[in-house]
């Protein structure tokens, strides 16, 4: 039998077994392991009253350069 032939089963061989039981493992604490409840948010502050349209300087050479 050729060496190299034989390495390549065993390597083939361990890999498979470390899969095989990774998996296992996976599968046995899956169960176990549970999600921590979400704290509630931060809550929001207000937004401060908008004081609605406002015709400034810049709005009004805006409308002068747009032509309304």
């Amino acid at each position: 039998m050729n060496s190299q032939h034989s390495r390549s089963r065993r390597d083939f061989i361990s890999k498979f077994t470390a899969v095989v039981s990774g998996g296992a493992a996976l599968a046995t604490t899956s169960g176990m392991v549970q999600a921590a409840p979400e704290p509630d948010p931060a809550p929001v502050a207000e937004k401060p009253a908008s004081k609605g349209y406002q015709r400034t300087e810049h709005v009004d050479t805006y409308y002068r350069l747009a032509d309304f």
